[in-house]
């Protein structure tokens, strides 16, 4: 039985150029969740990471504190899913990393047209909502796979793929999966037991590495 702990990246930088760069908060986060293990006596025996930006340097930036030297493995399949390219497709002018006007009932609307493929481009690069759906359980799977005999796992990837994953381990349905992507915090801990097979859901979502320096502003949603 090993135990899986999921992070999302820190903070991105929303409303910029480069979405996917961390914020001066973002790399606050990450530093904060490593000083926090390291406080603990905590070092992962696994760890990996996907091949985006943010999710690379939350990796580096958490992992660089603790005694152990980690060398985290990179699987694009804790990709999170391209908002660029869905909010092109099924956004009909709502873009999904804007956090001062999107509402949840906005978010919802274009990622149920996302889930139907209801787009008028029919020549669209949007990945199937069920191909996504799966691959971030699939992608936990994979790298469990070649690393069972470790006890503890740390994958860092997104929210949306960490939805996705407590979505099919609890049997979510549709508009709960998405409610739980909306309400991910960065660098949160979702925390898994896993014996090669099935899952057990321990910990969603927690941040005890912000709040234990009691200042509301580290916690943050996008």
């Amino acid at each position: 039985m090993s135990i899986l702990y999921l992070i999302r990246h820190g903070q991105a930088s929303a409303g910029t150029d480069d979405y996917d760069r961390l914020s001066e908060l973002g790399q606050t986060q990450a530093a904060m969740l490593g000083d926090w293990w390291s406080q603990q006596g905590f070092s992962p025996d696994a760890s990996a990471h996907g091949s985006l930006l943010r999710q690379r340097d939350t990796a580096r930036l958490a992992l660089q504190s603790l005694t152990k030297e980690h060398s985290p493995k990179e699987h694009p399949g804790l990709n999170e899913y391209d908002h660029d390219v869905v909010d092109s497709t099924f956004g009909f002018g709502a873009k999904s990393d804007d956090p001062e006007t999107l509402t949840f009932d906005d978010y919802l609307a274009i990622m149920q047209r996302w889930q139907k493929g209801e787009s008028s481009k029919s020549d669209h690069k949007a990945e199937p909502w069920q191909d996504f759906y799966y691959r971030g359980w699939q992608s936990v799977q994979e790298l469990h796979g070649v690393a069972s005999d470790k006890k503890s796992h740390v994958y860092f990837t997104s929210g949306g793929v960490i939805a996705s994953i407590v979505s099919v381990i609890l049997n979510l349905d549709f508009v709960h999966t998405i409610d739980a992507i909306w309400r991910i915090r960065n660098t949160s801990i979702t925390t898994l037991h896993f014996d090669g097979t099935r899952a057990r859901l321990i910990d969603f979502n927690t941040v005890p590495h912000l709040q234990v320096h009691h200042d509301p502003s580290l916690i943050t949603l996008i």
